[in-house]
C-alpha cells in the first residue's frame, strides 16, 4: 500500500521509510534507525545523511505531485500518495471527445493524470488495442472514449507532439502526431 493522501490522513516517518524501501507503507518491515528526512527525500537514494537504512532511488514514475523533489524545504506533503513500487508512468493530457485536432490545440493539460499499460512507460507507440489507458494507477478504471493529446507530468508539463484515440473499453486504438 502506498503512502496515504496527506489531506485525508496523517503520515508517519517510520511508515514512509518502509514505503521508500519498497516493503509497503503499512508493512511491518523493520528499518534500521535513525531515519533522516533528507535520506528519504534524496532522489538518488542512499543514506549519506546518516540514516541506518540505505534507500533506493525515488520512483519517478509517480506523478510529480506524489513524489519528493529532493530540494529544501523538505516536507512530508511531498509523499502524499507516493508509491515506491509504481510500475506505470503518469501522463497529463488535453481531452476532446470528438476530434484529435481539438485535443491537440494549445491549452493547459489536465492536472489529473492517466496511466497506460505500455511496459516501457513511454508515450504509447502503437494503437490497435495493444495498450489500455486508465484513470487510476491500479488499472481499475478505464479513461473515457475520445482523443487525448499527451503531455509529460511535472511542474511544467511538456507536449509529446502525439495524440491517442481511446475506445469505450479504454483500448488505445490509434496514435498520431499533433
Amino acid at each position: 500500500m502506498p503512502c496515504p493522501n496527506v489531506a485525508n490522513d496523517e503520515i508517519s516517518m517510520l511508515k514512509t521509510g518502509r514505503e521508500r524501501t519498497g516493503a509497503g507503507y503499512d508493512s511491518s518491515y523493520s528499518l534500521s534507525t535513525p531515519i533522516y528526512m533528507s535520506d528519504l527525500q534524496r532522489l538518488s537514494g542512499g543514506q549519506s545523511s546518516g540514516s541506518g537504512q540505505n534507500y533506493p532511488a525515488v520512483n519517478t514514475l509517480n506523478p510529480v505531485d506524489n513524489r519528493p523533489d529532493g530540494s529544501n524545504p523538505l516536507q512530508f506533503s511531498e509523499f502524499s500518495e507516493y508509491n515506491q513500487n509504481v510500475t506505470r508512468t503518469a501522463f497529463n493530457y488535453i481531452y476532446d471527445s470528438q476530434s484529435s485536432a481539438n485535443a491537440c490545440l494549445a491549452g493547459i493539460p489536465s492536472p489529473a493524470p492517466y496511466y497506460h499499460t505500455d511496459v516501457n512507460n513511454l508515450v504509447p507507440d502503437a494503437g490497435g488495442g495493444q495498450y489500455t489507458a486508465y484513470t487510476t494507477l491500479s488499472g481499475s478504471t478505464v479513461v473515457a472514449a475520445g482523443y487525448y493529446s499527451i503531455y509529460s507530468t511535472g511542474n511544467f508539463p511538456s507536449a509529446s507532439g502525439k495524440y491517442m484515440q481511446v475506445g469505450s473499453n479504454g483500448a488505445i486504438l490509434s496514435i498520431g502526431n499533433c
